[in-house]
Parts: structure tokens; sequence; C-alpha cells
């Protein structure tokens, strides 16, 4: 999948800001919801099997009603899964383009297995309404005065083992693929956070080894398992009132379960949630990822503290608490990731932005659109020249101090130029003068001619 990159136009660093938003958004919508839908499949697919084993019928009802929440509309889905996973495809072609990461093609077959394990879900959610109507249909026929034809039960018969088999293929293949999809999803965001990783995983496999994924996709699964618990509490109990037919043995059956799901993520998330930090590379690293981290966690332990009350004496509102917090926390949590994608591609975005200059003016030099532009030379006499000289001291430091450590390196400071960042604490911080990316190349080109570490410019007025 990595021609997809190359289909992909440089972006301008607004632009760049804007897909990251984007990304940020997506996240939002998306990953909470897939949380919900592979924990209930997972579950439904569980009690299915168990109540049918055990001829539980309260199993069996749990299963059902499950599923019928997780895949409730097929606009639902769309909406919510299958628009912003393909959204989340195109943004990673776009932040990642020019790189040897894999993360967009895993983005790709994550969305493909998305799409495959939905399809198989909502086959399993039909299948197993149709499986009790035909089980009804089967009692009323034994329990009618007239015996029917013998041809008609045996085709009852075969309907009912057909469906039953096509019922748990289909749940069993769908929960599978959406496993597929978790995994390449979370792999995709686990290189894009890890600008080391980008040139050294080239295989799924190589994911199974890397610490940091482990821990990301445990913390999804946490997320998965919490998710199916609080949700069930929400929409089976207080949704539009809730199941107004339930009966009391069945709500204990459903709480117990619940409370018990919800227990277990909200205990382990916190050291997922952790790990995840301390496994994250340097350059990803921000005060706001800690600071988004640290919101999450206190979410997190406010929603184990309004489920714990509901537990204790049963109002519905602390039920709707326990929901909307823990949803702040997922919100927080997913935004982290998005402010690490942002550190870790700020270096690449920059890149971008140049070629993207580059090509616009490739692009108006091939229509004969001229236009004046400055100098290096200029640029430097009006705008650098009021801090810096190159031998001499002023508000900054002197060229002769800092230049030398550019050899060779003329990128990295341009990417200073167009980003400035402080560097040495006996002098004040280098504002960022707003020049656009053939702008900082030119100056950084007369500059580096003139302290004699490259060749001088070869520039015209007109370009």
């Amino acid at each position: 999948m990595d021609f997809l990159k190359t289909l992909a136009l440089p972006q301008p660093a607004e632009h760049f800001q804007l897909l990251l938003f984007i990304m940020n958004l997506i996240f939002i919508v998306f990953l909470p919801y897939f949380g919900f839908l592979l924990g209930s499949a997972a579950l439904s697919v569980y009690y299915e099997r168990k109540g049918r084993r055990e001829g539980s019928a309260m199993a069996l009802r749990f299963a059902e009603d499950l599923i019928s929440l997780a895949m409730f509309s097929k606009s639902g889905v769309a909406f919510l899964a299958l628009l912003p996973a393909l959204a989340l495809v195109f943004v990673f072609i776009q932040i990642l383009q020019g790189t040897e990461a894999i993360a967009a093609g895993l983005m790709v077959f994550g969305f493909v297995c998305l799409l495959g394990g939905t399809v198989l879900l909502y086959a399993f959610k039909y299948t197993f309404r149709m499986g009790v109507l035909l089980e009804r249909l089967k009692s009323e026929q034994k329990g009618s005065a007239s015996r029917p034809e013998e041809a008609a039960a045996a085709e009852l018969r075969h309907t009912i083992a057909s469906n039953a088999e096509a019922h748990g293929r289909t749940g069993r293949w769908g929960l599978i693929l959406l496993l597929a999809s978790s995994f390449l999803v979370t792999g995709g965001v686990t290189i894009a956070v890890d600008p080391d990783l980008w040139g050294r995983v080239d295989t799924v496999v190589e994911l199974l080894i890397i610490p940091q994924f482990i821990v990301r996709y445990l913390y999804l699964l946490s997320v998965a398992v919490g998710s199916a618990g609080i949700g069930s509490l929400f929409f089976l109990f207080v949704w539009e009132g809730g199941i107004e037919d339930a009966s009391g043995e069945y709500f204990e059956f459903v709480r117990r379960i619940a409370y018990r799901l919800s227990a277990v993520s909200l205990a382990v998330q916190p050291v997922f949630l952790l790990g995840t930090v301390a496994l994250m590379p340097p350059a990803s690293l921000t005060g706001v990822v800690f600071g988004l981290s640290g919101l999450g966690l206190f979410l997190l332990f406010l929603s184990a503290h309004f489920v714990y009350a509901h537990a204790r004496d049963g109002r519905p509102t602390y039920v709707s608490l326990a929901t909307f917090v823990f949803g702040l926390a997922l919100v927080a949590v997913f935004s982290k990731d998005q402010v690490a994608v942002r550190s870790a591609t700020a270096v690449h975005a920059m890149d971008l932005s140049v070629s993207a200059e580059r090509s616009v003016e490739e692009l108006r030099a091939k229509l004969g659109i001229t236009a004046q532009a400055r100098t290096g030379e200029e640029i430097y006499t009006s705008i650098c020249s009021a801090c810096h000289l190159f031998d001499q001291k002023k508000i900054g430091p002197p060229y002769k101090e800092v230049l030398a450590k550019y050899t060779g390196k003329k990128d990295d400071l341009i990417r200073f130029v167009l980003n400035p960042v402080k560097v040495n604490p006996a002098y004040p911080n280098m504002p960022n003068q707003g020049l656009k990316p053939a702008e900082a190349d030119s100056v950084v080109t007369f500059i580096l001619a003139k302290a004699g570490l490259a060749s001088p410019p070869v520039e015209s007025a007109a370009k």
C-alpha cells in the first residue's frame, strides 16, 4: 500500500495542522464506538454460545441485546465506524507521505477488516432474530391440534439448522475480523507516534515484539471491556427508560456481568495508559500529552466512583454520570495520541511544507506567472541583521558561533528558521518571522554562503 502515499500531494503547514485536527475529531468519534462494538460483539458471541450450551434463556437474551445495541442501525454504524475509519485512512496517507512508515497501509487493511466484520455482525444480528422466530414457529407446530405434514416439519428443521450454522459462522468470523481491524489500527497509531519505527517496522508480525504496541493494544482491549460493561448498564437500564419488560432476575444477571466488566476495565486502564505514555519516544512527549493523560486518569477514577455508587444504591443518575465521564476520559486519552502524532511529525511537516511551496512555485513558473520575491540577502538585511551579525554578539549569538554545527545540515537550519525553539539559555528565544519555506531556504543559503559553509546562491528578483 506504499503507492498510496506517492499519490498524495505535499501539504502546507496550515493544511497539515488541519489534517491533525481532523484526525483528532475522527479519534473522538470512532474509537469510543469501536471499543463498544468490539466489546459488545465479543460478549454477544460468548454468551450466545454459553446460552445454547447451558440452555440459559437469560444468556441468550443478553447476547441478543448486546449485538442489537452495538449494531443499532446501518446508517449509525456507517457514520460512527466505517466513514471515520475511511477518513482516517486518507489522513494517514497525507501526513505520512514520503516516509517509509507502513502505518497508512495498516489503516487501509484495518478499514477492510472493519467493513467485513460489520457486514458479518449484521448477519449475526439478523440470524439471531430469525433463529428465535423459527424456534417459536417450531413450538407452535408441536402444540398445534393438526399434525403438520412430515415434509413441512423436515423443511423447518433444515431451515433451523442452516440458520444456526450461518449464525455461528457469521458471529465468529465477524468478531475475528473486528479483532484484526483493532490490531491493525493500533499498529498504525503506534508507528505514527514514533518516528524511529517509520523505517524499522516492515511487516505486521514485527509489531508483536514492540512493547509500546503491546501495551497500546491491551489498553484498547480494556477500553472495549469497559465500554461494553458501562454501555450495558446505560443502554439497558437508563436509555429511553430502559427495557420495560425485563424481569428482576434478568436485571440482576446483566448488572452482575456489567459491574464485573466495568470494575476490571477501570482497574487496568490506568496501568496501560501510564504504560503508553512511559513507552512513548521523547520526540512525542510534551506537556500537553502529560496533561491530557493526567486528566484521563482523573476521569477514569471518577467514572469508577459513579459505577460503585450505582452498585450501592441503584440510582440511574449514577449510570448516566459514569457513562458521560467515561466518554470524556476516552476523549482526553485519544486526544493525547493526536498531540503525540503532531509532535512526532513536526519535522516531517516542515519538509512537506517546503515541498509544497516549491511545487507551487514550479507550477507558477510553468504557467508563466511571475511574482516579486525577496532574495536571501534582502531577508537577512531587513530581518535577521536586527538580532544577528556574523562576528559580533548582538541580541542573538554571532553566526560564527552557531553555524558550524549546521555544516552539511542545511535542511535542519531551514526547519529551525521556520519553527524556532530555545537553544541557548544565554540568549532570548528567537521569534518566528513568518517566512515561507522558499524564503527560509533562500536566507539560509545566503547565510551559509556568507559564512563560507556553502556555495553562494544564484537568485533572481523575479520568480
